[in-house]
């Protein structure tokens, strides 16, 4: 029997479906490439958080469909079954069901509107190895390396989304921004 949305797939999640946060689990050039931009910012004196790397298709599964109910994109009967994940969306009632989302939507620290306006996708960068989710911070102004050598002096924002020198230096490392969702990074920009 299918146990319904909420706090409980959280938990099955972070037992049966883990997210990675280790750099050395991405794609072998994208890993590279991540590892020479990530020194840079911390040699510049940037704090550097990794929330994720490599993600399973079930936890994609999860974070995708909860987004989207939650934030009642779609109905609860429009996410299909997935094999191994015996989850059932529809409560019977729209409010319960959205509910039942929402709390997995906080239990998995999902960014929602307005820091993320799209729903976690179900074929992610992150599965592939070639994603990282990572909140990065400093104070007041930096000078970061460009893989050429060359010094950008970036000012800290608090949303990363804004901060087209940042992104500029990571361009450089073949480290591309999404600029609809805070966290993530990823080799294509999606």
């Amino acid at each position: 029997m299918a146990t319904k949305s909420g706090k409980y797939w959280v938990t099955w999640a972070n037992t049966n479906a883990k997210n990675s946060t280790n750099i050395d689990d991405l794609d072998t050039t994208f890993k590279t490439n991540v590892k020479a931009f990530k020194k840079a910012l911390e040699d510049a004196g940037a704090k550097i958080v990794i929330s994720t790397t490599k993600r399973s298709k079930k936890r994609a599964y999860l974070f995708h469909w909860s987004w989207k109910i939650s934030q009642g994109k779609c109905k609860p009967t429009d996410a299909p079954k997935m094999v191994g994940v015996d989850i059932e969306w529809d409560h019977g009632d729209i409010a319960k069901s959205k509910a039942g989302a929402l709390e997995m939507v906080n239990g998995f620290g999902l960014a929602v509107p307005p820091k993320s306006i799209n729903a976690p996708s179900l074929t992610s960068n992150h599965i592939d190895g070639k994603a990282i989710d990572m909140t990065i911070t400093w104070a007041g102004k930096i000078k970061v390396k460009k893989k050429d050598g060359k010094e950008a002096e970036v000012t800290y924002f608090p949303n990363a989304n804004n901060n087209l020198i940042l992104h500029a230096v990571g361009d450089s490392y073949s480290v591309k921004k999404l600029k609809t969702d805070a966290p993530h990074w990823s080799h294509n920009g999606r």
